[in-house]
């Protein structure tokens, strides 16, 4: 008898699934109808997976078996990438990575510049959200093109009226480009920040910037203040100084004279320095009187002071110093400034800075009918000033650099955005203030601060 080799499997062979790995589940539902579910293992974590199959889409069982088969060969393919040095994919939620590369930034950023970088980051997280984006393995390029398409045609945000200090909303109105690029900008910035980490595998650094390309902005000659109206804003803020209450409760009882008592912040030598010095507002706030050399001479030997700014004060965050030559009015300005008491630290303010808030309030004030400022912000002063500088011959052949350096950019910049603007400066002149046309009003607040006149309001 001959006899037959049946093996380990009691006669009966084995069939080779035609999709390893991927395991095809079916189960009845309480119902009567029936579900179907692959099984199988993640290359990159190991875990398993369970993916419900669509019976309506695969509604065969040949189907569901082609189905299987694509799976079982994507992640044989995935397998091999692994096996020759790619990285695994994690799953690292987009929130958390948000959240962690904010924390990252708090240590070399300011508070605002991460206030402007929520912006721009609220919206891409915003878009994530509502299409299904949940880590940031799952961003690719295709996706970032969608979100550029939804930024570029939403709306502005626009203050909550009743609402919260600072809440926003979705609104109608079309947003600038300048803006749109500013938002761009930031989430570009996160984005590459995830890539160095290795948490956007699909994403590189050339498919960043293809896929959130910025908008084109037409560029126009930098604003800047003609002479006419930076002698009504000096004169606005002298004004502004001046003015007192009719009469105070401590007055009243009499404790001084009625009319005494100013109803304001100064705020003329604030304006006058600005504009005098090219400061960011920024800089001007955190200016300490360690930082000021009043008794500084030039190459001549002449006493001109200077201005040292410290790398942490400024926005590029390199240290450069001013030479006050340049105007020898804002010397004045700063020894009629100089405090008697020791424990003044600030130039404006004493053992305290002014705030923001408090100089913003300020120039919106001025602006108003009673005191009659032109429409200005404390960046135009400092256009105003890099404006004059690159466009008088004050430094003589070396204008651009110099005007360059005391401002704090590069003379690229100098030139590109300001050199040729004003043509109707005399070649002849030499400080700040003869080439703005303000040497008078100047002087007047330089007198206004050396002398406060109370209750006198300025001519």
């Amino acid at each position: 008898m001959k006899l037959q080799n049946k093996g380990n499997h009691g006669g009966k062979r084995r069939t080779r699934s035609p999709h390893p790995g991927v395991y095809l589940q079916t189960r009845l539902l309480p119902g009567g109808g029936k579900a179907v579910r692959a099984r199988y293992a993640d290359p990159d974590t190991g875990r398993l997976v369970y993916d419900t199959v669509d019976l309506t889409a695969l509604s065969t069982r040949e189907a569901r078996r082609d189905w299987a088969i694509r799976k079982s060969q994507t992640l044989a393919r995935r397998r091999m990438d692994l096996a020759a040095g790619d990285a695994k994919r994690t799953a690292s939620g987009l929130q958390k990575a948000t959240d962690a590369f904010f924390e990252a930034c708090g240590a070399r950023l300011s508070a605002r510049t991460l206030e402007r970088y929520g912006f721009g980051i609220k919206r891409f997280t915003e878009w994530a959200g509502r299409n299904g984006v949940r880590n940031t393995e799952d961003l690719t390029p295709a996706r970032l093109m969608a979100f550029h398409g939804v930024l570029v045609s939403g709306g502005r945000y626009s203050v909550v009226k009743g609402g919260k200090r600072g809440a926003r909303t979705a609104s109608a109105a079309r947003r600038k480009p300048v803006t749109i690029n500013t938002d761009l900008v930031s989430t570009k910035i996160m984005l590459n920040h995830w890539r160095s980490l290795g948490i956007v595998p699909q994403l590189s650094r050339d498919s960043i910037a293809d896929s959130l390309k910025n908008l084109p902005v037409a560029r126009d000659q930098p604003d800047y203040m003609a002479p006419a109206a930076l002698r009504k804003l000096l004169e606005a803020t002298l004004a502004y100084d001046a003015e007192t209450y009719i009469e105070t409760r401590d007055e009243h009882r009499g404790k001084g004279s009625p009319g005494e008592t100013p109803r304001n912040t100064p705020i003329a030598a604030y304006t006058a320095f600005l504009l005098l010095s090219g400061f960011r507002r920024g800089e001007a706030l955190g200016l300490r009187w360690v930082d000021v050399d009043l008794d500084a001479q030039d190459r001549d030997g002449n006493k001109v002071g200077e201005i040292r700014l410290r790398a942490g004060a400024t926005k590029s965050k390199r240290a450069r110093t001013i030479g006050l030559e340049v105007s020898p009015a804002l010397r004045r300005l700063l020894v009629a400034l100089k405090p008697k008491a020791r424990d003044v630290t600030y130039v404006f303010g004493g053992k305290e800075p002014y705030t923001a808030d408090m100089v913003e309030a300020a120039r919106e004030r001025l602006m108003e009918k009673k005191y009659g400022a032109p429409a200005f912000c404390w960046q135009l002063l400092r256009s105003t000033a890099s404006t004059y500088l690159a466009c008088s011959n004050i430094f003589g052949s070396a204008t651009l650099f110099l005007a360059a350096k005391q401002l704090g950019h590069s003379p690229q910049v100098a030139e590109r955005h300001y050199a040729g603007t004003i043509r109707s400066i005399h070649r002849e002149v030499r400080t700040l203030e003869d080439a703005m046309q303000i040497a008078e009003v100047i002087e007047r607040v330089v007198q206004s601060v050396a002398s406060p006149t109370k209750g006198v309001p300025a001519r």
